[in-house]
């Protein structure tokens, strides 16, 4: 996960969103932040024709490479995720979904 020092840098980062082998993902919406910690935890991903779709994903390893956000997921995956309304403030249910989902899928710890 990004630290609170990465909130303006997340803020003011190009709107693209690549994944772990900087293909692009989509492009930057919202930032959902960890309530106890004040860090970001979520970012909105807008995919497909025009930004259609908006998912959730991690920022658990995300960096940050020529001002551009990279995250650990592929468009796939991300794609994949579970179907949380970004319009919403995410609660521990949805949390706990999306943390179980991304902590499955991560590279490093997951299948």
């Amino acid at each position: 996960m990004l630290g609170h020092g990465y909130l303006n840098a997340l803020m003011n980062a190009k709107s693209t969103v690549y994944g772990p082998l900087r293909e692009k993902v989509g492009t930057l919406g919202n930032i959902y932040m960890d309530v106890g910690s004040g860090d970001p935890d979520f970012v909105t991903v807008r995919l497909g024709l025009f930004g259609s779709e908006e998912l959730l994903v991690s920022l658990r390893g995300a960096v940050f490479t020529d001002g551009h956000l990279q995250v650990r997921f592929s468009k796939d995956v991300i794609r994949h995720s579970p179907s949380v309304d970004p319009g919403i403030k995410l609660g521990d249910a949805e949390k706990a979904l999306l943390d179980g989902y991304y902590s499955a899928m991560d590279p490093d710890t997951g299948e």
